[in-house]
């Protein structure tokens, strides 16, 4: 958010009230406008809170390229990129979202022609809504096709990390939306931000913005030399900064601003680890990671205990950084495996996908994936994926679709019945209506055509044709599939930095510089460290209907703890129900059983569908009635494994990794988890909050000691 000649308040920023209430705290507010001519006779957007604008009246495109572009030298850094670098913009307060089209604008203009990639981190407290950064971007004509773009994947405002990948222009924007200095305390990872967008105002006018904590997450997110540039040049500015590490200096002002200010970090400790001191000298900012080393000895472990209690962590993969393609193999072709191999292909890396099956064989391969969230308290949305890896899906799916012209996703919008939601009414009412809302048994009988009493529209769910997802990912130029069955690995030690992985199938073995896991309950056979995963059978069941059966029909997918949905296949309307939910069998012959089970929860749900229409009696029909079996594999605490195992002898330079025990919930998560997986990897900033990362990782179990 630019700035007027005087200090804006920026909406990034904590409030100046700190009273305490009752709303969740991912819950974010909107941000409330005023529209107002300026001289030239352009709408600008004014706060409603802070009654400041939230760019320039005089140019604000031309401030944000003085202040932030030349201010922090980007033309010439990007510019000069090396093969696979990755430049890290960090931005406090989002606003508008000029600054970043600014920025998008240079890069597209002057990018290298390598895998070099643009990744900004912006913070935003009180986003504004749609309607209101549609028309305050619609301002920028010159700006218009990149506006659009940002629009079209503006996440609705729920806390956390939203994580927006444009891979064809090699650009990643993660957006968090909240406190500024609470989700920049959430950002981990190997990388380093490099260079700062201070888009703030005086400490007179917010003085949380400038706060003690906020800038020292600042220094703990930068490196040597690491730029930054403000507007202000306030004295208690210039000596945060300072106090944090920052050379400063002053540079000519935009305008009729006399002075901005640019800054380069200059730490203190010029160690490895000069962020702990930074931690140490900052008693209230805990470390997020320690070092955890492997080992299978009694005293090692009471060793790791004992500091794991003073502050909890792991320690992140450790790599030298990437200047050449990696080789990468995945071994499984559902959806861990092709969305894993899809992240890094995108990023420029070689990848073979091994399944002892065709893609998709096991339980990703259904005729259609239903893709809807699972609703959780809005006051553990910051720790969950369900809200932030669903939303992420809706992205990714329809992007996958406009690179290869293949039609995955088709958005039909949803309803979950609150009579089996645990859920409560005022919990239900917290969710932004862009994301889920609530509606009366009125509003729901119109929507479904039956009687189904109060429930929730889910307007961004819809099926997804899992075959064209396959096909989708297969024909990127980067991947490659081959049908072999693993039998063995071992990482080989050659020299420094120059680790592999020896892959052994049952027809040839070959080398990879690194190994993902995505096997399902096949995992835990190569993985002594991993304790065996839960498994339940799911069978979903379909089958087509004439004209008078689809006239009966709902007309819109239904969720109840199971789900009905129907898709067109062959030029013919088809139901499909599932899934059936059965423990502890290995069998996968479809059955007559399941099928009356996926018929039971449906006349449980919606008895007037079933009761009224023999379209589901299962004797009649099963001879017409296709089933597919599959088994699901989930974890104990029902997270998936994301990330790096540690293997004895290597921790954080071990090339294995697993994504697998997605549950259900394969196609709501497989998008953000594997970002999460390629930036472990490739030693990036990730994309979710410290603390999941936490939870996700395959050594769980020794961090929480």
């Amino acid at each position: 958010m630019s700035q007027s000649s005087q200090p804006p308040v920026s909406s990034s920023s904590s409030s100046s009230s700190s009273s305490k209430s009752s709303t969740p705290a991912a819950t974010i507010q909107t941000a409330k406008l005023h529209w107002q001519l300026d001289d030239n006779g352009v709408t600008v957007p004014i706060s409603g809170d802070f009654g400041d604008v939230y760019f320039s009246k005089t140019d604000g495109l031309a401030e944000s390229r003085h202040v932030f572009i030349d201010g922090n030298d980007l033309a010439t850094r990007l510019a000069n990129l090396r093969n696979f670098e990755r430049f890290v913009i960090g931005e406090i307060g989002f606003g508008t979202g000029l600054n970043i089209l600014a920025i998008w604008q240079l890069w597209q203009q002057i990018r290298p022609d390598n895998h070099s990639h643009l990744h900004i981190i912006t913070t935003e407290k009180f986003p504004l809504s749609k309607t209101d950064l549609e028309q305050a971007l619609s301002v920028w004509t010159a700006l218009a096709g990149l506006s659009q773009q940002l629009i079209d994947n503006y996440p609705p405002p729920l806390a956390g990390c939203h994580r927006l990948n444009w891979f064809d222009e090699r650009l990643t924007i993660d957006l968090w939306l909240g406190d500024a200095t609470s989700s920049l305390s959430q950002v981990t990872g190997q990388g380093k931000v490099d260079a700062w967008l201070l888009d703030g105002f005086a400490p007179s006018c917010n003085q949380e913005l400038w706060s003690a904590d906020l800038l020292a997450q600042i220094a703990r997110l930068s490196k040597p030399h690491t730029t930054l540039a403000t507007f202000s040049v306030a004295s208690a500015v210039k000596q945060g900064l300072k106090h944090q590490g920052f050379s400063l200096a002053k540079r000519k002002g935009f305008g009729k601003k006399r002075e901005m200010l640019t800054a380069s970090f200059q730490p203190k400790s010029t160690s490895a680890n000069f962020c702990e001191a930074y931690f140490r000298y900052n008693k209230k900012i805990k470390p997020f990671f320690v070092t955890l080393p492997f080992t299978d000895t009694f005293e090692s472990r009471r060793r790791q205990r004992r500091k794991a209690n003073k502050v909890k962590g792991f320690e992140l993969p450790n790599f030298s950084a990437i200047t050449k393609p990696l080789s990468v193999a995945v071994i499984g072709a559902g959806v861990a495996g092709l969305s894993s191999a899809y992240a890094l292909a995108a990023r420029g890396h070689k990848v073979t996908i091994f399944d002892k099956a065709k893609p998709l064989a096991g339980a990703s391969g259904n005729i259609r994936g239903f893709l809807a969230p699972k609703l959780t308290s809005l006051k553990r949305l910051e720790t969950n994926l369900h809200a932030i890896g669903y939303l992420a899906s809706c992205r990714f799916y329809p992007y996958l679709t406009a690179q290869t012209g293949i039609n995955i996703l088709q958005t039909t919008g949803c309803v979950d019945l609150l009579s089996h939601n645990r859920l409560q009414l005022d919990e239900v009412k917290d969710f932004p209506p862009q994301f889920a809302r609530l509606l009366t048994a009125e509003q729901s009988k119109a929507m479904t055509g039956f009687d189904v009493g109060q429930a929730i529209f889910l307007p961004n769910a819809g099926l997804i044709t899992t075959a064209n997802f396959a096909q989708a990912v297969l024909c990127h130029p980067n991947i490659s599939f081959q049908t072999e069955e693993l039998t063995y690995f071992q990482q080989a030690y050659f020299q420094q930095d120059c680790d592999q992985v020896l892959l052994t199938f049952t027809e040839h073995q070959q080398f990879f510089d690194h190994v993902i896991l995505c096997m399902a309950l096949d995992t835990c056979d190569f993985l002594p460290t991993v304790k065996r995963f839960n498994h339940s059978r799911g069978q979903v069941t379909w089958f087509a209907v004439d004209e008078h059966d689809k006239a009966q029909l709902p007309k819109l997918p239904l969720k109840y703890g199971s789900y009905y949905a129907s898709f067109n296949e062959n030029s013919k309307r088809h139901v499909m129900l599932g899934a059936s939910f059965v423990r502890d069998t290995l069998d996968t012959t479809p059955a007559t059983t399941d099928h009356q089970m996926n018929v039971a929860d449906l006349a449980a749900a919606v008895p007037d569908l079933v009761n009224n229409t023999d379209m589901f009696t299962v004797e009649k029909n099963l001879r017409h009635w296709q089933g597919r079996a599959s088994i699901r594999s989930q974890t104990v605490d029902y997270l998936p494994l994301v990330g790096q195992v540690w293997q004895a002898g290597y921790e954080s330079n071990s090339r294995v990794w697993s994504f697998s025990a997605l549950g259900s919930k394969g196609y709501a998560y497989a998008p953000i988890c594997s970002e999460l997986l390629a930036g472990l990897m490739c030693g990036e900033i990730l994309p979710l909050a410290n603390n999941m990362v936490n939870s996700l990782s395959p050594n769980r179990k020794v961090i929480r000691r």
